[in-house]
């Protein structure tokens, strides 16, 4: 009996939260039997035990952020963190066209150096014209000279110092209406790195596992909330009670016991299941 418990209760974990329940409540039923002797003699008379399972609405949004990274480039600090707060200027005028709250983080700082003639290959590469390959490769032609030349010569070979100001700007989601033009918006402002953490880690199809297992944090809804579904369980579970008591010509009790089975989430509400012990009236 102990092994079949413990292999419906590993079921349970690997079902998604539309099945839970159903697993739930067969789980709840056999491991309850090992004590209803003693928890009725202690509550004093025979009881009613059904599992139900509430939800409440999560909250919009709750949370959900997109996310930039900014990065300002420059040969000095200070050329960098100005073409660092040009782009912030950008992307706060499409906040405030679209009126969403901005959060800038800390910014932080590189420096790399490389040999120059990389970079007039990469100017060269860029240039949109016929002789863009053509110029990268006398660059670099020239370069392979140069650095044959730089042992017999004894020059050092040049280099160029770049500078870099990064820093993460986390914006808050408009409706889901305007959300297209808002994406848009940041594209023309010179954004091509953006993150939408809405769900927060996505899981794909482990989803409902992750939830089920309680590691999916990203979309905790809160205490409140939670309290919310596990009353309206218990107040499905009343209903059951009910239908129950009457049709066996019984008078429902109170409440005895309430055990908390599951918390997840379907995406749009919060779910709890419950395990509920009443008493009969008479």
């Amino acid at each position: 009996m102990y092994r079949l418990v413990v292999a419906a209760a590993a079921a349970a974990l690997f079902a998604t939260p539309a099945a839970a329940q159903d697993i739930a409540g067969p789980i709840a039923a056999s491991l309850d039997q090992f004590g209803q002797g003693v928890a009725e003699s202690m509550a004093g008379g025979q009881g009613l035990f059904v599992t139900a399972q509430g939800k409440a609405r999560m909250p919009d949004a709750a949370g959900g952020m997109m996310t930039v990274t900014v990065e300002g480039k420059g040969k000095t600090a200070v050329e960098a963190v100005a073409d660092r707060n040009a782009q912030l200027e950008r992307i706060r005028s499409v906040a405030n066209n679209f009126s969403v709250a901005i959060e800038v983080g800390e910014t932080k700082y590189a420096i790399a150096e490389q040999p120059s003639w990389m970079d007039d290959a990469e100017t060269a590469w860029t240039t949109d014209s016929a002789a863009a390959a053509e110029a990268a490769a006398d660059a670099i032609e020239e370069a392979a000279v140069a650095v044959e030349l730089v042992p017999a010569m004894g020059a050092p070979a040049e280099t160029t110092r770049t500078v870099t100001a990064s820093v993460q700007v986390k914006l808050s989601r408009p409706n889901e209406t305007r959300l297209p033009a808002f994406v848009d918006a940041l594209a023309d402002a010179g954004v091509a790195n953006l993150s939408d953490s809405l769900n927060g880690l996505d899981f794909g199809p482990m989803g409902p596992f992750i939830s089920l297992l309680g590691l999916d944090a990203g979309r905790d809804p809160g205490e409140a909330v939670w309290n919310a579904a596990t009353a309206d369980a218990v107040s499905r579970a009343r209903a059951q009670a009910m239908a129950i008591a009457d049709a066996s010509g019984r008078q429902l009790g109170p409440v005895r016991h309430v055990s908390v089975l599951l918390r997840s989430h379907d995406g749009e509400h919060a779910l709890v299941s419950v395990a509920v012990r009443f008493g009969f009236a008479d």
